[in-house]
C-alpha cells in the first residue's frame, strides 16, 4: 500500500511540474487579451442560464427548454452551440421515449453539484440515460462530462472547471489517462487536475486552449523524472501496474512531439519522414520506462531521427539500425565512422557492446544511437525544436547513405527549377496552405476511429463537401446517401469508412474492396473522396491529387513529370502505384509536404496547357501605341493594380473605360477563361456575383437547391488549381450595384488576401481570396458621383481617372483622329463643347467622352446624325427641366457657335476633301 501511495504522490508531482512547464510558456508566449474568453463571452450571459432551469422545474417542458436554449447558446459566443454540447440536449429532446424521465435527468446534471462525488453521481447518469435513449452512435454518452460542466462552470466558474474538448485532450496529454468508460470518472481526473495541480480552473482551461491550438513543443527535466520513476522497479518486485499511468504519460508526450514536428523535421532531413511512438509496454509484464520519439524514413524499420530520453537525460540524433540486415549496427557505425559529425557520438542502447554507455535500456540486442547527448539540468534552457531540426539536417546526408540513395551528381533536374519557381510565385506556403493543414488536422480527427462512431453527419460531410485540403467536386449522390440512411445503415456506411482509413489491409486493397464489394460499397462513395480520406488520415504516404484519370489526375499529372504509367491492374492498386511514384520524384522539393506535391501538380499542369506564343519583348508598347495613351500612363496602372490588386476607371460615359479594360486585360492575363468580365446592375446580388442556392430537379422531379458559384467563385476556384498564374476579372458599371449587399465578405478579402474566412453560405468552409486575382472596375460618373461611394470599398481600390479634357485621356480623340485621317475640326468642336459643360455643371463628370466620334468617314452629316441621336438624349438627361440651357446645346447651336469661331478649320479640310472629290461640308 506505501509503494502505490508513493509512486501516486510522485505521479501527482510530476505532472504539477509537466503543467507548469506548459504554464510557463503560455504566460511567456501567448497573445492574451485583456479580458480572457470566458470573461468576454461567458460570464456576461452567466444569468441567463438559470432561468431556462427554472422555466423547465416550472413546466417540465423538454421542448420549450430546447428550442429556448438553442437560440440561447448560437447568440453569443457560447462554445456550447456544436456536436458536444446543445446537439445533445437536442437529440434527448428528439429521441428520448419518456420527456417526463429526460427532464428528470436533465435537471439533476444540469444543477450545480454539492461536491465532487456529487458532480460524479450526476454525470454517470446522464451518461446511463443518453446510453438509454442511444440509437446507433448517438447520442454519444462520451459527452455527458462537458454537457453537465458546462452549466456549473457558468454558475460557479472558480469551483467546477468545465469538461472542454480542449481541456479533456490537455488532461490525456499531460496524464496519459487512456479516457475512462466512466465519464465520472472521466470528470473527476480532469476535476482533480485542475483544482490541484493547477489550482485556478479558469487559468487550466486557458492553458489547455493554448495547447490544444497552438500545439507547442515542450521539453523538459520532468520527463526525465517519469523516467527515473520506472528505474529498478522491476528489481524490487514492484507491481508493474503502479508505473503504467507513467509510461502512458510518457507516450502521450511522445506523440504530441512526434506528430506536431513531423512536417518540420522532414522539411529539414530533405525527406518524407513519419513520426512513429513507442509502445506502451515493454513486454507482457513491464511498463516502459525511457521513451522515444522517430521519424522513419518510410518503409524502413530502423533508419531515422531520433529524439531519445531516460532519466539521465536527452539525446537527439540517427537511428541508424539497418532492417534485419547481418552485422547491420556494425555496417552502420562504419558510415558514422567515415562521416562524422562534431558533437555527435555512438551512444549504446539496450545490448549493444558498442557505443557510451548513457543508461538506455531496451531497444533489442545491438542498438545505437549517433546523437549529442543533453543531461537532464541542461533542458531548462534547451531550444528542443531548433536541435531537433538541426540534428536533421545534420543527419540527412547519413540517412540517404545508409538508405542507398542515389548520389546527386547526375545533370541538372529541371523540376528543381519549376518547384523553385512555384515556390516564388505563389509565395508557397501561403496563409491559405497553412489553413489547409489545420483543417487536415480537423478532418483527420472526425475520421478517428473513436470519433466516427459518435460524430455529426453534418460535421462528416464537411470532408468532402468543402473545398479545404482538396476538392472532390459536387458529392450530392454520396450527401444523399448519408441523409436517407437509417441508423443501420448509416452504422455500415460508418465501417466502411473505418475500414477504409484504418483497416489492417494494404491500402490498395481498402480502395478495391470499397468500391467492389458488396457489404462494403456506398452510392455516391468513389476514388476523389476515397483517396482524399487517405490523404487525410495518412499524409505521410497520399497526396492532394485525387482522381487518376482526367485533366486532374494522377495518370496525366505522371505523363507530364516524364514517369511511366503503372501496369497495375485494379483501380486501387493504379492509384497507389501513380500516387507513390508522384510523391517519390516529388518528395526532395516538398519534403513531408503532401499538400506541397499536389499544389505543384496543379501549378504545373496548369502551366503546361499555356499556348506557346512567340515572345513579346515589351507587349505594353504595343498596347500604348495601340490606345494612343503615353507608355508611362500603361506602367502607372499595371503598378497600381500590383499594389491593391484592384482599380477602377472612372469617368463620363464615352470615354473608352471599358475598352480600355479589355485590352490591358488581354495583356496582361492572355488566356480568356482566366479573365471574364461581369456586370453590375441594381439587381445584382451577392448569390449573382459570389455564390448561392439555386433551386434544380433530381431524377424524381424533387426540387432540392444546390450551392452554385457565380463568377467570383468561379474565378477563385481557377486560381486555387493554378496557383502563382494571373487571374483578372473585369467589373463592367461597378457603381450601378448595391456594392456592400453584392460584396459582402469581399470588401474584407480584398483587402486581406490570402486570408481564409467563412462566408454567408460556407460558415464551415473558410474561403480566400489569392492575391493572384486582380479586378478591373468601370465607373460611369454621369450615374453616380465618386463622392458618393461607400468609404471603405474607396478605400481598397485605387481610382484612375478618365476624363476628355483632363490627365491622359486629353487629346485621345485628336490623336485617333490624326491617325486615321479624319478631320481635326471634330476634336475641337468636341474640345470646346466639353469646356462649356464643366463649366455649366462645375466638374468635368458629365463630359462628352470621345469613343461616340471614333467613327470612320467622319463629315458634317455624319456628326449631326451622333449629335441628335447619342449626343443631344445625355444632354437632355442633364439639364432636365431647363430647356434654354437643352437648346445651347442642340446640333445647330454648337454648329453655329463653333463653324463661326474655327471657320478656317473647317475651311481648309472643306478643300482637301473637294481637291479628292468629296463634298464633306454643306
Amino acid at each position: 500500500m506505501s509503494d502505490r501511495m508513493d509512486v501516486e504522490a510522485q505521479e501527482r508531482e510530476i505532472q504539477r511540474r509537466w503543467h507548469q512547464a506548459h504554464a510557463a510558456r503560455f504566460d511567456a508566449e501567448a497573445d492574451k487579451p485583456e479580458l480572457s474568453w470566458r470573461d468576454r463571452y461567458m460570464s456576461p450571459h452567466a444569468d441567463e442560464a438559470r432561468p431556462f432551469l427554472d422555466a423547465l422545474r416550472r413546466s417540465r417542458d423538454l421542448h420549450a427548454f430546447q428550442s429556448g436554449t438553442a437560440k440561447w447558446v448560437r447568440s453569443f459566443s457560447s462554445g456550447y452551440a456544436g456536436t458536444a454540447g446543445q446537439m445533445i440536449i437536442n437529440q434527448i429532446t428528439k429521441m428520448s421515449p419518456d420527456p417526463d424521465a429526460s427532464v428528470t435527468v436533465l435537471l439533476d446534471a444540469l444543477t450545480t453539484p454539492a461536491d465532487l462525488l456529487d458532480a460524479m453521481r450526476k454525470i454517470r447518469v446522464l451518461a446511463d440515460h443518453l446510453q438509454h435513449i442511444r440509437v446507433g452512435a448517438h447520442p454519444s454518452p462520451k459527452r455527458a462530462p462537458f454537457v453537465a460542466s458546462y452549466y456549473w462552470g457558468l454558475d460557479a466558474p472558480g469551483a467546477w472547471p468545465v469538461a472542454w474538448p480542449k481541456s479533456t485532450d490537455y488532461v490525456e496529454y499531460c496524464t496519459g489517462s487512456p479516457g475512462d468508460e466512466d465519464q465520472g470518472e472521466r470528470y473527476a481526473e480532469l476535476y482533480s487536475f485542475a483544482m490541484e495541480v493547477d489550482g485556478d480552473p479558469l487559468r487550466f482551461e486557458q492553458v489547455a486552449a493554448w495547447w490544444a491550438d497552438g500545439r507547442p513543443v515542450v521539453m523538459h527535466e520532468s520527463l526525465c523524472d517519469r523516467a527515473r520513476l520506472r528505474e529498478g522497479a522491476n528489481k524490487r518486485a514492484d507491481d508493474p501496474a503502479l508505473y503504467l499511468a507513467n509510461a502512458r504519460a510518457l507516450v502521450a508526450a511522445a506523440h504530441h512531439i512526434g506528430g506536431t514536428l513531423e512536417v518540420e523535421v522532414a522539411e529539414a532531413a530533405g525527406r518524407t519522414l513519419k513520426a512513429q511512438k513507442p509502445a506502451v509496454m515493454w513486454d507482457a509484464v513491464w511498463p516502459r520506462g525511457d521513451v522515444w520519439i522517430d521519424w522513419r524514413v518510410p518503409g524502413r524499420f530502423g533508419l531515422a531521427v531520433r529524439v531519445w530520453l531516460n532519466g539521465r537525460g536527452l539525446a537527439i540524433g540517427l537511428r541508424p539500425y539497418p532492417d534485419g540486415e547481418a552485422r547491420g549496427t556494425e555496417r552502420a557505425v562504419e558510415v558514422i565512422e567515415a562521416s562524422r559529425l562534431p558533437g555527435y557520438e555512438i551512444l549504446a542502447g539496450g545490448a549493444s557492446r558498442i557505443g557510451k554507455d548513457v543508461g538506455f535500456v531496451g531497444g533489442g540486442s545491438g542498438e545505437v544511437v549517433y546523437a549529442r547527448w543533453f543531461d537532464r539540468a541542461a533542458l531548462q534552457a534547451l531550444d528542443f525544436r531548433a536541435e531537433v531540426l538541426q540534428t536533421a539536417r545534420d543527419v540527412a546526408p547519413l540517412i540517404a547513405s545508409l538508405n542507398g540513395d542515389v548520389p546527386s551528381n547526375q545533370e541538372h533536374d529541371a523540376l528543381a527549377d519549376a518547384a523553385a519557381e512555384f515556390k516564388a510565385t505563389t509565395g508557397y506556403p501561403t496563409p491559405g496552405h497553412d489553413q489547409d493543414n489545420a483543417d487536415r488536422r480537423d478532418f483527420a480527427k472526425l475520421l478517428d476511429p473513436d470519433e466516427l462512431e459518435i460524430v455529426d453527419r453534418a460535421e462528416l460531410r464537411r470532408i468532402w463537401n468543402t473545398g479545404r485540403y482538396g476538392g472532390t467536386g459536387p458529392m450530392s449522390s454520396l450527401n444523399t446517401s448519408l441523409r436517407d440512411a437509417d441508423e443501420a445503415e448509416y452504422h455500415r456506411i460508418i465501417q466502411t469508412f473505418s475500414y477504409l482509413c484504418w483497416g489492417a489491409d494494404a491500402p490498395a486493397t481498402r480502395i478495391d474492396r470499397v468500391l467492389e464489394e458488396e457489404d462494403l460499397r456506398v452510392k455516391g462513395f468513389g476514388e476523389s473522396v476515397i483517396m482524399k480520406m487517405l490523404a487525410i488520415t495518412q499524409p505521410e504516404q497520399f497526396i492532394t491529387v485525387y482522381p487518376y484519370t482526367g485533366p486532374k489526375g494522377k495518370l496525366r499529372m505522371l505523363k507530364l513529370l516524364g514517369i511511366p504509367a503503372p501496369t497495375a491492374s485494379s483501380r486501387g492498386e493504379l492509384q497507389v502505384a501513380s500516387n507513390d511514384a508522384l510523391r517519390a520524384r516529388l518528395d526532395r522539393f516538398f519534403p513531408g509536404d503532401a499538400l506541397g506535391v499536389g499544389a505543384f501538380l496543379y501549378w504545373y499542369a496548369e502551366r503546361d496547357e499555356l499556348p506557346v506564343v512567340q515572345p513579346v519583348l515589351d507587349p505594353l508598347d504595343d498596347l500604348a501605341e495601340e490606345l494612343l495613351v503615353d507608355r508611362s500612363f500603361l506602367d502607372d496602372v499595371v503598378a497600381l493594380l500590383e499594389d491593391k490588386k484592384q482599380i477602377v476607371l472612372y469617368g463620363p460615359p464615352g470615354t473608352g473605360k471599358t475598352y480600355f479594360a479589355r485590352k490591358l486585360a488581354e495583356v496582361l492575363v492572355p488566356d480568356a477563361a482566366r479573365r471574364p468580365i461581369v456586370q453590375f446592375h441594381p439587381s445584382t446580388s451577392y448569390e449573382d456575383f459570389f455564390e448561392g442556392y439555386r433551386p434544380e430537379t433530381d431524377a424524381e422531379g424533387v426540387m432540392t437547391y444546390r450551392l452554385q458559384r457565380g463568377p467570383l467563385a468561379d474565378l477563385a476556384a481557377r486560381a486555387s488549381d493554378a496557383p502563382g498564374r494571373r487571374h483578372l476579372m473585369i467589373i463592367d458599371e461597378i457603381n450601378r450595384a448595391n456594392l456592400p449587399k453584392v460584396l459582402g465578405e469581399m470588401l474584407f478579402l480584398f483587402e486581406y488576401r490570402n486570408t481564409p474566412v467563412r462566408t454567408l453560405y460556407r460558415p464551415d468552409d473558410p474561403f480566400e481570396l489569392s492575391k493572384d486575382i486582380w479586378f478591373i472596375g468601370t465607373m460611369n460618373t454621369a450615374d453616380r458621383s465618386i463622392a458618393l461611394v461607400d468609404a471603405a470599398l474607396r478605400r481598397r481600390f485605387h481610382f484612375i481617372p478618365f476624363f476628355p479634357n483632363h490627365g491622359p485621356m486629353a487629346g485621345l480623340l485628336d490623336r485617333w483622329l490624326e491617325r486615321q485621317g479624319e478631320p481635326a475640326w471634330v476634336g475641337e468642336i468636341v474640345a470646346q463643347v466639353n469646356d462649356e459643360l464643366e463649366q455649366e455643371l462645375g466638374g468635368p463628370h458629365l463630359q462628352l467622352g470621345p469613343s461616340h466620334f471614333m467613327k470612320r468617314g467622319l463629315d458634317k452629316g455624319v456628326l449631326r446624325r451622333i449629335w441628335e441621336y447619342d449626343i443631344e438624349p445625355f444632354i437632355e438627361d442633364q439639364f432636365f427641366g431647363d430647356p434654354a440651357r437643352i437648346a445651347r446645346f442642340r446640333f445647330t447651336q454648337v454648329w453655329a457657335r463653333f463653324s463661326e469661331l474655327a471657320a478656317e478649320s473647317i475651311g481648309e479640310d472643306t478643300v482637301l476633301d473637294q481637291a479628292a472629290g468629296l463634298e464633306t461640308v454643306g
